[in-house]
């Protein structure tokens, strides 16, 4: 944050705003009327406001309210907080991470204030789900943080215009204090491949070497290319590099290449300004400038069209970009990463990736290990997982003795992210504590499909193949039934309707399925992807 000793001498009490960032921020969609935030500090100004961002769009938009409120004349200073949440209606995971950034807020606005100059604190509720606005309010009521509290009303109930009110926390004084337990706070990154982001969690020495380079290197301003298959954890280490850098108190910004539409593609990471084109009612910053004072990472940067790689070259070169329909350069600052499962090298002899940007970005290179050359992991992964649902659910789940030499001897070509999904599918399907061999996926059950129906290894008929012990037939079929259709969405990029087609079904049929026979294999395993 920048130092405050332009302020006047005469200052006694500096403002500072904590809120969430939102979806109506700046402005709602197709909507003239300033958003909540740009609402609140035109009609109550204030010195400072720290926005918590908790994913790259919220980030982008933050950027978007900086230069509106400049346009509106503010001379608010804003700072940007990464919010990162593995599952944003978490309440546990967000009480945690809401104090431990609280607490920075607070030890960065007093390391730039004179000793003379006390601070005004406010909250307001507004954007963010609804767990995040309860814990802002919870950390004022119940004293754990001294802000004044204010509750947004929409134009919708507020006769037309947006208002706000302050709200009375007397009533919840009553209320003890609720303290971080003494102890390791749980970090909100576990939940990506179960192992501590600070320490080395795996047992492999191939992945605790990418983690140490990774924590050697974070230092450093210079980009990292981070090589290795899908799932392996590469958004993970980039984070890493991120939290041990000195740009860790600025925004984390994660763009996945392959998923943005090719005629889209410059926009989102450059931006644009209002009537660049048909559409653009508004002026965007976008995802580069999103990430100001922090890392941009880049993931699937194999996917990246020819023509924007010479201007994301020229952003690593000249720190400058232009966003789409303006002239006038932007001066970015930036730290970048960039991952793919690509071979970039054999794409630069094709000529399907430039040359210069290759070598710009392969300054740092590190490559992640398979799950498959790293079996020393993967039953402490799937117990970890299974943990982690056993407690979101409250039950008590355990893997065979079956189960886990199955995990052992499979390949693992979806890598951790495979790990999860198989984890969540069985669960999810058996009807038994102990989880068994029928209950998992059909890759892993070590049998082969011809036109007479299931097999086994061997060429053994279904009746050869049941287990001595029986198993629940139902939960196999609809496993069965499942990997078909997790198939089909897959090779159509999620188009609902074509998966169908590919399945020999019309759009209502397959909508009923995954709504009323497969919606907890959809929900757990293709949308968590």
């Amino acid at each position: 944050m920048d130092s405050h000793d332009t302020m006047k001498d005469m200052a006694k009490t500096v403002s500072v705003l904590v809120t969430f960032i939102g979806n109506r921020d700046p402005y709602p969609q197709d909507d003239e009327t300033p958003g909540p935030i740009l609402s609140f500090l035109l009609q109550h100004p204030v010195d400072i406001v720290y926005m918590l961002c908790s994913s790259a769009a919220y980030h982008e938009r933050a950027q978007d309210l900086i230069r509106e409120a400049k346009d509106e004349g503010l001379v608010t200073k804003f700072e940007t907080v990464d919010f990162y949440v593995p599952d944003v209606v978490d309440y546990g995971i967000i009480w945690e991470r809401l104090l431990m950034s609280l607490t920075d807020i607070q030890q960065r606005v007093h390391e730039h204030l004179p000793v003379r100059i006390s601070v005004e604190w406010l909250f307001l509720l507004d954007s963010g789900t609804p767990q995040m606005k309860s814990y802002l309010f919870l950390a004022a009521a119940t004293q754990q943080f001294p802000a004044r509290l204010y509750q947004g009303i929409p134009p919708a109930f507020s006769g037309g215009a947006y208002k706000s009110r302050q709200v009375n926390i007397e009533p919840f004084s009553f209320m003890r204090p609720a303290f971080i337990v003494e102890g390791k706070v749980p970090n909100v990154y576990e939940a990506d491949i179960g192992a501590n982001t600070n320490t080395t969690g795996s047992n492999a020495p191939k992945y605790r070497e990418a983690e140490e380079r990774a924590l050697r290197i974070a230092r450093y301003e210079d980009p990292v290319l981070l090589l290795g298959e899908t799932g392996t954890g590469k958004t993970r280490i980039a984070r890493q590099i991120h939290d041990a850098s000195p740009r860790k108190s600025g925004p984390f910004v994660e763009v996945n290449c392959s998923a943005i539409p090719r005629d889209l593609a410059e926009s989102e990471l450059f931006g644009h300004v209002q009537g660049a084109f048909t559409g653009a009612n508004k002026n965007r910053s976008g995802k580069i400038r999103a990430a100001q004072g922090g890392t941009l990472f880049l993931d699937e940067i194999g996917d990246l069209p020819l023509e924007l790689q010479v201007k994301l070259l020229k952003v690593l070169e000249e720190h400058t970009l232009y966003p789409v329909g303006s002239d006038e350069p932007v001066t970015v600052n930036v730290r970048l990463i960039a991952a793919t499962h690509r071979d970039l090298e054999h794409m630069v002899k094709d000529g399907s990736f430039r040359k210069d940007l290759y070598q710009r970005l392969k300054v740092v290179v590190i490559r992640l290990p398979p799950l498959r050359d790293r079996k020393e992991d993967i039953l402490p992964l799937a117990d970890y997982f299974l943990d982690e649902r056993n407690r979101k659910y409250g039950e008590h789940k355990e893997l065979s003795e079956a189960v886990k030499s199955r995990l052992l001897e499979y390949s693992w070509p979806g890598n951790v992210r495979e790990l999860r999904n198989t984890i969540d599918s069985a669960c999810s399907i058996s009807q038994k504590e102990l989880i068994e061999l029928d209950v998992l996926p059909e890759e892993l059950q070590a049998g082969t499909w011809s036109k007479y129906g299931m097999h086994g290894a061997s060429g053994d008929m279904p009746g050869e193949i049941l287990p001595p012990e029986g198993l629940d037939l139902r939960a196999r079929l609809l496993q069965v039934e499942w990997s078909y259709v997790a198939a089909a969405l897959r090779r159509t990029g999620g188009n609902r309707e074509a998966a169908a087609k590919l399945l020999g079904m019309t759009g209502h049929a397959f909508r009923k399925a995954l709504r009323e026979r497969l919606a907890g294999f959809f929900e757990n395993e293709w949308e968590g992807e």
